[in-house]
């Protein structure tokens, strides 16, 4: 009898499950993931089930199969850490520490760049809709649930209008990046709303179309969002140490 994942979009629940024992250490790099056949009853699914979860994985390249010795676990360096559903699954999974500063530091080399490009090549019609997105930040006022949004087009709206098609993939990063800073706001109110002067900069200096302007910008927003990001994790921190003796 058919299982009832043959009738149902399951596979990313399953392939999510197994990318968590996998970027969790339960299955490490080089490892031996189990049949098919133990994989269909571990998840009560069926195999075609697990065939489609395990292709998903392969083109993040988490596993790769070996001929005649199963699917193996593939070293850290072949993940497609640009992967948007990858990065939300490991943003989930890792220590959040290592993972936001891991996130800023790579922002902090592309995105500057990035804004630099944008002034410089950027179309009216691409500073227009980057514009908007911060003109829906700024009506946001405190609410850091309608902030978020326009902020993340901001954020891409830049990366767009640098016509290079690499710099528009990492977009899914900055995204992944943005939305942690926005969860760890809640330890930081007001935060997102005290970075607008700094995207009004960013703005300001695209549309004088100078590069060293935008780039300068852009920095000082990163060095903004990285002592939000330190206090954020700091409350965190001091928050779960005070759970921790209340329980004892």
């Amino acid at each position: 009898m058919p299982k009832a994942d043959d009738f149902g979009p399951s596979n990313n629940h399953v392939a999510r499950e197994i990318a968590r024992l996998i970027v969790t250490g339960v299955w490490h790099e080089g490892s031996t993931l189990p049949r098919e056949i133990e994989l269909a009853s571990q998840f009560d699914v069926s195999r075609t089930s697990i065939r489609e979860s395990l292709s998903i994985l392969k083109a993040k390249g988490l596993i790769a199969a070996r001929q005649k010795a199963g699917t193996h676990v593939r070293e850290r360096v072949n993940w497609n850490m640009l992967d948007a559903e990858l990065l939300e699954w490991t943003w989930a999974l890792r220590p959040i520490e290592d993972f936001a500063q891991q996130l800023l530091q790579v922002r902090r080399i592309v995105e500057p760049e990035a804004c630099a490009l944008c002034a410089e090549r950027g179309s009216d019609a691409d500073l227009a809709r980057i514009e908007r997105a911060y003109r829906e930040m700024d009506a946001a006022g405190m609410d850091s649930r309608a902030y978020s949004e326009p902020d993340l087009r901001f954020h891409r709206g830049i990366l767009t209008a640098t016509g290079n098609d690499f710099l528009v993939a990492f977009g899914a990063t900055v995204e992944a990046a943005l939305r942690m800073s926005f969860e760890l706001s809640t330890l930081n109110p007001g935060a997102p709303r005290k970075s607008l002067p700094y995207h009004r900069a960013i703005l300001d200096e695209i549309w004088a179309r100078n590069p060293d302007g935008a780039r300068r910008a852009m920095h000082r927003l990163m060095e903004l969002t990285e002592r939000n990001i330190v206090t954020a994790l700091s409350r965190r921190k001091a928050e779960h140490i005070a759970v921790m003796m209340a329980s004892k």
